[in-house]
């Protein structure tokens, strides 16, 4: 395995590091026994993996992951959760649900702290309302030992141009921030990145690999509608099959190259992967730690899709 430092930090962690979230949240949404959830986690400390995230609104992920690192030392994780701090009804939660929230996830992690704790989904427009409301009892928390570093996680869907993330960089609150990068939307690139590298503030990459890029029918689709809007030009890549160009040597698959184009930047903390099945954990794995993709596929997809702004939805 490698390990990048994690900006400012100074913490030093895998390239790629375990969700619990996602489609999958560790095999929870289809239904696989907790046992092989916890055999993921464990497989992923097994293959060098010390950065694990979660969170408060992962269904039971924090206990599986509890339960996966109950004998580990825990010098040897990186452990972050996150907190969603507007509730159903669109409102930011009070200062007292974001400590119960934090309290939660330590208990069902059975840890006395966690290194990285976020602020979960953040949309701009509710951005400033979370900092006056909730950053102060975040502080607060940190100076009691509940957590070691403050980071933020953008909702990627809602906001592919980077507008919180951006501004959360220019206020400078935060060690860490998560974002939506990927090769078909790697416009972090531009906006978001080289401010990043200016702060040293670690960044976790996410979604990496999402359905349009597991699933051939979906790709089709997303590629024509960003031709069928001018998003890319008609001609840039072929209506079947589109990125069979990418599948060569090492590249088995564009699975792989997805997560190697996102492990491959050096911006990239860690890259994120998530998922309840043992042979997709392995196989991500060996992605990332294996060759590079080629310079000069990287730099063909950063052209033609470097202007795309999410193009796979939710």
């Amino acid at each position: 395995m490698q390990y990048r430092r994690f900006g400012r930090t100074g913490l030093q962690v895998s390239v790629i590091g375990l969700g619990s979230g996602g489609p999958s949240q560790l095999g929870q949404t289809t239904g696989i026994p907790e046992d092989q959830s916890v055999a993921v986690v464990r497989r992923a400390l097994d293959l060098g993996i010390n950065l694990i995230d979660s969170s408060a609104g992962y269904r039971e992920s924090e206990v599986l992951i509890g339960r996966a690192i109950a004998e580990v030392p825990r010098d040897n994780l990186v452990l972050a959760t996150k907190c969603h701090p507007v509730d159903s009804n669109d409102a930011v939660i009070d200062e007292d649900e974001l400590q119960a929230s934090l309290e939660r996830s330590l208990r069902r992690l059975g840890v006395d702290y966690v290194d990285l704790f976020q602020f979960h989904g953040v949309v701009p427009d509710r951005y400033q309302q979370i900092m006056d409301r909730l950053l102060p009892v975040a502080c607060r928390c940190r100076e009691r030992g509940m957590f070691r570093f403050l980071g933020i996680t953008e909702r990627f869907h809602l906001d592919g141009g980077h507008t919180m993330l951006a501004r959360a960089l220019a206020d400078d609150h935060f060690d860490s921030i998560m974002v939506g990068y990927n090769l078909l939307a790697p416009g972090a690139e531009r906006a978001i990145l080289p401010q990043a590298r200016k702060q040293d503030v670690a960044v976790m990459g996410m979604f990496a690999v999402r359905r349009a890029l597991s699933d051939p029918q979906r790709l089709k689709e997303s590629i024509a509608d960003l031709k069928a809007r001018n998003v890319i030009p008609c001609d840039a890549v072929a209506a079947d099959d589109p990125l069979a160009w990418l599948i060569e040597g090492e590249v088995d698959s564009v699975t792989s190259a997805g997560y190697k184009f996102v492990a491959g930047n050096p911006d990239i903390s860690s890259v994120l992967t998530g998922t309840g099945n043992l042979s997709h954990l392995e196989k991500n794995v060996q992605a990332v730690i294996g060759s590079p993709l080629p310079s000069a596929h990287r730099q063909r997809l950063k052209e033609i899709f470097g202007k795309v702004e999410d193009p796979m939805g939710p």
